[in-house]
């Protein structure tokens, strides 16, 4: 529907990509046009937010203990030396008690990938190579899980698609290959990997070496769709495959760290990719990327008390734990729809969902809806002394205005606060430190006059933030005048839809009235 302006002229609204939650653009530009654009960004990242060959990129994936650490070399070793023993052709005994028939079927394409060298003529026999490989350590490790005092968390198992568009994609990108996470009880197999919203992460493949700054493009230009999909993710994990050479990446808000090659042709190389397979399965989901303190629901999930919620896995709704700085409580809250949510792989990923307090046994319709905002903000050491906090700014506004409502919109926070995870036996803010310190890395602030890229540790301090608001106006603050009051909600209306609706029509009619003012005084100078 077009408006009408005093002057008559008609501006017609733009339509909105109800595919991308909580992003609106133009459709005046065409698909290529926005692949392109898309493209063009990609390769900004890769030069000018991109770190290579950084060594100490592994550790970021460590086990938690120092029993964990040395369990995983344990098994690298042991799949290492298992994989080299079939490659040159020796036969297994059984009394190892390993499916030795799936292992040599897998490591039969595992010889194809270390024989066929620094350059190919076709990409496709890449994605079945690295399939088999990630086959053959899940196999190796599932054989280990079952054993008592297993570290094995989880086995990492490729899609069984490849080369193929995610069901829940809105562009025309198809990814190489996806990596899923699965129970130790699953079958090793390739999974049914459908959409963007399951997966750990994606591997894009290239057919010669010199194509790797191209493969990371590739990589972040996908990648953005999980951000997108997965309000659960912290950052995120991919893998680069340019012919025998492979590379694993990193991608926090403000940076992307890519490994040293891991060259498949070599004993070194094909044990660092072990290692780093065997390392996803051991760790901590938060040294994933995942968020411990926000589950998804889903109808084969416990979380949700046996099933009450009667959820389908594609309804995609999650719990979330909210701490609360100020009285250290957590309260939980389930998500009912997302307002907007993370499109962009620098900077705050902030996301926006109307929630529901959430008890365990089930939804209550009549509950009262709230807006959680969950950010990474910018911030300085300590976070919880940062004076451009909003949690705290949030509050201030709050505890001022508790007595004596001013006349005007304000978002009213009931629990706010900083993300809390585990680590190291103690409740840890979640920062940009949080995720350096896994990794015994000591994070640097970069320098404020420098026009090139710093180096690696250089990284901004980011604060994970996570915020409940109330109805923008409550019943409470409406105040004592029960004349007219135009467009703002009546006294005593408790539904916050209707209020929130009411307070954005009025901000649109001061607008209007703002860009009629505009352009009477431009016509006028015309």
């Amino acid at each position: 529907m077009s408006q009408k302006f005093s002057d008559g002229l008609k501006i017609t609204p733009r339509k909105s990509r109800t595919s991308k939650s909580g992003a609106v653009c133009s459709y005046g530009m065409s698909e290529s046009e926005r692949d392109k654009d898309e493209e063009k960004y990609a390769k900004h990242l890769v030069k000018n937010y991109t770190h290579q060959d950084i060594s100490e990129l592994l550790d970021f994936a460590q086990p938690a203990t120092t029993a964990g650490q040395d369990a995983a070399e344990l098994e690298t070793g042991f799949i290492s030396n298992l994989m080299e023993r079939i490659l040159a052709g020796e036969k297994l005994p059984t009394k190892m008690g390993l499916n030795s028939r799936l292992l040599v079927q897998f490591a039969r394409e595992i010889g194809k990938w270390t024989n066929g060298g620094s350059s190919r003529k076709f990409e496709k026999p890449l994605y079945k190579h690295f399939t088999n490989f990630a086959l053959f350590v899940a196999q190796c490790l599932k054989s280990k899980a079952a054993s008592k005092n297993s570290d094995i968390a989880r086995l990492i198992l490729p899609a069984e698609r490849t080369d193929y568009k995610p069901d829940d994609s809105n562009d025309s990108h198809r990814i190489d290959v996806g990596l899923a996470v699965r129970g130790t009880d699953a079958s090793v197999k390739c999974v049914s990997l459908g959409c963007y919203a399951d997966m750990l992460c994606i591997a894009e493949a290239k057919k010669n070496r010199a194509l790797d700054k191209d493969a990371l493009a590739q990589l972040f230009m996908y990648s953005v769709n999980m951000y997108m999909r997965q309000p659960n993710r912290r950052y995120l994990w991919g893998l680069t495959i340019c012919a025998d050479e492979v590379y694993a990446c990193l991608m926090l808000n403000d940076g992307f760290f890519v490994s040293p090659a891991m060259r498949i042709s070599e004993l070194a190389g094909r044990k660092m990719l072990i290692s780093w397979l065997v390392r996803w399965s051991m760790c901590p989901e938060d040294r994933l990327g995942y968020d411990p303190t926000m589950h998804r629901v889903t109808a084969h999930s416990e979380a949700d008390g046996g099933g009450s919620y009667n959820v389908k896995v594609d309804d995609r709704m999650y719990t979330i734990d909210c701490y609360d700085d100020k009285s250290q409580e957590i309260t939980t809250y389930i998500t009912k729809r997302t307002i907007t949510s993370a499109d962009d792989m620098l900077g705050r990923h902030t996301w926006c969902f109307v929630a529901t307090r959430y008890s365990g046994s089930g939804t209550d319709s009549s509950a009262t809806e709230v807006v959680i905002k969950d950010a990474w903000s910018p911030a300085k050491h300590p976070p919880l002394e940062d004076p451009r906090d909003e949690i705290r700014l949030l509050r201030k506004i709050h505890d001022t205005f508790e007595d004596d409502t001013p006349d005007h919109i304000y978002p009213n926070m009931l629990v706010g606060g900083h993300v809390r995870l585990d680590q190291k036996d103690m409740s840890t803010i979640d920062t940009t430190d949080a995720i350096f310190n896994v990794a015994g890395v000591d994070r640097i602030d970069p320098p404020c006059d420098s026009d090139t890229k710093s180096a690696w540790k250089h990284q901004p301090l980011r604060a994970h933030r996570r915020a409940h608001l109330d109805d923008v106006d409550d019943e409470e603050s409406s105040g004592d005048d029960d004349s007219d009051t135009g467009d703002k909600p009546t006294k005593g209306s408790n539904d916050p839809l209707v209020k929130r609706s009411a307070h954005v029509d009025a901000i649109l009619a001061d607008l209007e009235k703002v860009l009629d003012k505009f352009k009477s005084k431009a016509l006028a100078a015309l």
